[in-house]
């Protein structure tokens, strides 16, 4: 069977050659999804739709690509990642939204959240970019890691003190007023969740009326901070770590219009320092 290209994905996805795609997955993919299911997954979401096209595509780790494809008439969209052997290590069916926000930026001009050279995991104003966006919450947030050699951790990964981004400097990224501090959750071991507590240890700073930033899964017990404290841009606020929903060591960051990081909206920011918005797959040096 001839391999497909990850250019052609779409072509063979709009001629119903679905067959074809599931055989090129990984055995992995294959044993949780049966060829029947896929097909019939793969046919219902086909249907109504006339043309998927290549959108984007990025590389986020060594011999790993991922490429979208997307249905102008039905806004649907096609996630791929395809090895350098061409296998399609990862499939998954969606949509491409777009929202009037999009159009609005915060007031102020933010900083880099941090010093050292990180590397944006999850961040854009697409759902391909980045996982936020569906979520009116969270939708511009960003997620950062550090990578050395394209990869984010040393050995196997089993222990925080393996991961180059765990316990890295959190600064503030503009001034303001500390309002909201959770210290005391625990951090997870790598490759595990704590959900009870999705933010894990976090700090939220007031930086204007309706404009409030969240910094989230710190390093319990790392917190510089306490409420009412103000804080100046650059400032020190805690440590990267690995609580709450986060698997592996990393820093979430967004800037939001009210102190209730569960209630507010996010607000697309823009940042000062920086001639252009920051996505998925760009590396950034913090001052």
């Amino acid at each position: 069977m001839t391999a497909i290209y990850p250019e052609e994905l779409g072509y063979y996805f709009n001629q119903k050659k679905f067959e074809q795609i599931y055989f090129q997955t990984l055995k992995g993919f294959q044993e949780v999804m049966p060829l029947n299911q896929f097909k019939k997954e793969a046919a219902a979401f086909h249907e109504g739709t006339e043309d998927f096209k290549l959108f984007k595509h990025n590389q986020l780790e060594p011999g790993v690509k991922r490429y979208s494809y997307v249905d102008d008439k039905s806004m649907r969209m096609i996630t791929a990642a395809f090895s350098v052997e061409r296998d399609i290590v990862g499939l998954q069916f969606g949509m491409h939204e777009t929202f009037d926000s999009d159009r609005i930026y915060t007031e102020k001009s933010y900083s880099l959240p941090f010093r050292d050279e990180w590397f944006v995991l999850w961040g854009g104003a697409n759902n391909f970019w980045n996982y936020h966006y569906p979520h009116e919450s969270q939708r511009y947030a960003y997620d950062f890691i550090v990578k050395k050699d394209g990869k984010p951790y040393s050995g196997d990964g089993q222990t925080l003190d393996q991961h180059y981004s765990y316990g890295l400097p959190v600064t503030a990224p503009l001034s303001g007023k500390v309002v909201k501090v959770f210290d005391g959750v625990k951090d997870n071991a790598p490759f595990s969740m704590n959900m009870e507590a999705p933010s894990g240890n976090a700090v939220v700073i007031k930086h204007a009326e309706e404009e409030y930033s969240l910094l989230a899964h710190l390093q319990e017990g790392s917190i510089l901070v306490k409420e009412g404290m103000d804080v100046r841009l650059g400032d020190l606020i805690a440590k990267s770590g690995n609580s709450g929903a986060s698997d592996t060591p990393h820093l979430h960051f967004h800037v939001m219009d009210t102190e209730d990081h569960e209630k507010a909206r996010s607000i697309r920011i823009k940042f000062g320092e920086l001639d252009f918005e920051p996505k998925q797959g760009d590396t950034l040096q913090g001052e």
